[in-house]
């Protein structure tokens, strides 16, 4: 039996580092809708979210050389309107609130129904694909980072530990 997956081709969106601070549904310039036209079109469009969803209440500020980023979880809806639905977590932003923070974003992403990858409650769960299901077949993603602090990774869990939730690293 042949899928009718089989019978058209795979459209791939491949972006960068998201970044979202706020609403972008609201914008209606004309290239700005020429873009989100061409993310909604592809079976699969990715993003790295290279920030914390939490509400404000969700985790505190880590150790970090940098600026700590956050995204207020109803944000997702706007990334979702632009027809983003597969997510890469594994980066050094998403630890930005420590094991709380990363927590209360493992329950958004859940919340809102993403397919996401590179993050966890524990190790197996960080390293474990996400699968998105699309008219063209298919789709799964493993995320990893090499840019991390050693605090960051996500750890493995045993008969007396449920593992340390983080990101799933990819050290040498």
């Amino acid at each position: 039996m042949l899928y009718e997956a089989k019978h058209r081709d795979l459209t791939l969106m491949l972006t960068g580092d998201a970044m979202i601070s706020q609403r972008l549904s609201s914008f209606r310039e004309p290239p700005f809708e020429a873009l989100v036209g061409h993310i909604r079109n592809a079976d699969a469009a990715f993003t790295n979210l290279e920030t914390a969803i939490r509400e404000r209440h969700e985790g505190f500020p880590n150790l970090t050389q940098g600026t700590p980023m956050t995204t207020p979880p109803r944000l997702l809806e706007e990334l979702k309107w632009m027809g983003f639905n597969l997510f890469s977590c594994a980066n050094n932003h998403v630890t930005d609130y420590g094991v709380a923070g990363v927590l209360a974003m493992l329950a958004h992403l859940e919340r809102a129904g993403l397919a996401y990858a590179g993050i966890g409650r524990n190790l197996a769960e960080a390293r474990a694909p996400c699968y998105l299901d699309s008219p063209a077949g298919r789709i799964a993603l493993v995320a990893t980072t090499g840019f991390f602090r050693p605090w960051n990774r996500a750890s493995k869990q045993n008969r007396d530990a449920a593992g340390r939730p983080g990101i799933n690293p990819l050290s040498f």
